[in-house]
């Protein structure tokens, strides 16, 4: 697996523009599926993490054939610095929380409070018309946009391990290499084309990266299901495919 470092490219990646890698999230989402085994598991469900994972996990499964579905995800942040991520809830109280918060047992427990009732609230919008696909027993496919602390992701994955998964894989474009490593302690098998050192916002990476609403998700979830009953399935191993956890 290459790691993109500050010293290599000058932050200016020479993929797509001066200061970009990727054009979109379908862009990069074409891009992870073309480096992701062209065969799965039978029984494998390519799950978004949250909005901003949802445009390419549909393209990885609309590419792969696989069933797409979404876990909301929220991150805790700090309540004098919004901007400082402690760590990311999900459903069933799956949570993860970094160790150096320097708050109070409180004060965490208060800001992780806020953000599950922000994904109780979503959960229920995004699934009000459709039964959330259950993932006991399956192969999960967890598809962000990228990676920054590794908290969503993590959150993400706990949350698959709640619903007993049987295994658990994460695939995104791209990821700061601190979270990947985190990420990398929690998944089976961990599937990143692009690690950099110095990683900063996900979205300067992305040419274009508009924030995606309830409505967009739901959309791209009608589509998937259409797409998924319109084809035939294509011919899955047993496994997640042949490259494990940290390989390159």
């Amino acid at each position: 697996m290459e790691n993109i470092t500050a010293e290599s490219t000058g932050f200016s990646p020479p993929s797509v523009g001066a200061d970009t890698l990727f054009e979109d999230r379908f862009d990069a989402a074409r891009r992870l599926a073309n480096d992701l085994p062209t065969k799965f598991a039978r029984d494998t469900v390519v799950v978004a993490v949250s909005h901003g994972g949802a445009e390419v996990a549909a393209e990885v499964a609309r590419t792969l054939r696989l069933p797409l579905d979404i876990v909301v995800v929220r991150k805790i942040r700090h309540p004098q610095a919004p901007e400082r991520v402690l760590g990311a809830v999900a459903p069933g109280y799956a949570v993860y929380v970094r160790s150096d918060t320097g708050l109070t047992d409180r004060q965490v427990a208060i800001a992780t409070a806020d953000a599950r009732r922000e994904v109780d609230v979503i959960d229920a919008r995004l699934h009000a018309g459709r039964e959330a696909i259950a993932v006991a027993g399956r192969h999960v496919l967890l598809v962000d946009d990228g990676i920054t602390t590794g908290a969503r992701m993590i959150a993400a994955t706990r949350w698959a391990r709640t619903q007993r998964a049987r295994k658990v894989a994460a695939a995104v474009p791209l990821a700061a290499t601190e979270g990947a490593a985190l990420v990398r302690d929690e998944v089976d098998v961990f599937y990143c084309p692009n690690e950099l050192e110095l990683l900063g916002a996900v979205g300067i990476w992305y040419e274009e990266f508009e924030p995606l609403d309830d409505e967009d998700v739901l959309r791209l979830l009608d589509t998937a299901e259409r797409e998924a009953s319109a084809q035939p399935r294509r011919h899955h191993l047993a496994g997640f495919g042949h490259r494990r956890a940290g390989d390159p």
